[in-house]
């Protein structure tokens, strides 16, 4: 909503600009899917109704899925506000027991991301868009009161791919094409309405129709060796684990890619041609 808030209008873009759900975000085709607390992708209308799909992504890091492109664009994009709600209520990972916790405070104490907090009810709550899966606050927990359950940010990655596959199924075969900008790229999503300083310098573009492959080769070309440091934003640390995103937040972008080629929408092996 609002998109010429961000820049996005006629005159700099030379094309118009469109509710894909219409202005009053009601015209949508609802698709029945069964993933745990997931069950409706409601595709938006103008999505729907259209012959082609050229998805243009920038790609950056993400709390949630640790890794932003043309999935997260799709599934956060194409789909009513209730889809996108759907979505991110299969993040989680820490389970909070009440009847333990003594509310010493300790687990806020040690996050060193302030993605914990207790509300005025005295219930915790976690924002798992800034956690990055650490545990510190069960570790430190004394009464055992926060554990880690098996799930963690996986199911949200599963659900972002079933959501891309259900949009992009409206679309005859050869019909889609990918197109992922890894200029700027930061740490945090765009979604913020924020910037901050480039992380690695900037690649290129990457493009294909395998939504997979396309992914696969943006994230394998972010190289934690060419890390400019001034592109991690104040209050986040590397881990020393995994990728530069899985690094920043936790999470493996490499899992997103797993769910997307599950549920047969490309390979992750690609081959790169250069085009001047």
């Amino acid at each position: 909503r609002h998109p010429e808030r961000r820049g996005y209008t006629g005159s700099t873009l030379g094309c118009p600009v469109l509710d894909d759900c219409g202005y009053f975000g009601k015209y949508y085709y609802t698709k029945e899917v069964d993933f745990k607390k997931f069950k409706h992708v409601d595709v938006a209308g103008l999505i729907y109704d259209a012959d082609f799909l050229i998805d243009f992504s920038h790609v950056k890091g993400h709390g949630a899925c640790g890794f932003g492109g043309a999935c997260k664009n799709i599934a956060m994009g194409c789909v009513t506000d209730r889809t996108r709600h759907e979505i991110h209520a299969l993040e989680g990972g820490l389970v909070w027991d009440k009847d333990k916790c003594v509310h010493c405070k300790k687990c806020i104490e040690a996050c060193n991301h302030y993605a914990n907090s207790f509300t005025d009810c005295g219930h915790y709550k976690v924002n798992y868009h800034n956690c990055t899966m650490c545990q510190h606050c069960a570790k430190v927990c004394p009464t055992g009161a926060i554990t880690l359950d098996s799930h963690d940010y996986t199911d949200f990655q599963e659900g972002m791919a079933i959501c891309t596959k259900t949009v992009l199924d409206t679309f005859e075969p050869g019909n889609t094409y990918f197109i992922n900008v890894l200029t700027q790229i930061t740490a945090l999503c765009d979604c913020w309405g924020m910037t901050t300083p480039s992380l690695v310098p900037d690649i290129g573009i990457m493009a294909g129709e395998d939504i997979v492959a396309v992914e696969r080769a943006s994230i394998d070309a972010v190289k934690i060796e060419d890390l400019i440091p001034a592109g991690i934003p104040a209050g986040m640390q590397l881990s020393g684990h995994g990728h530069l995103f899985e690094q920043l937040h936790g999470k493996d972008p490499f899992v997103q890619l797993q769910k997307l080629e599950k549920y047969g929408l490309g390979t992750e092996e690609y081959e790169l041609q250069l085009v001047k």
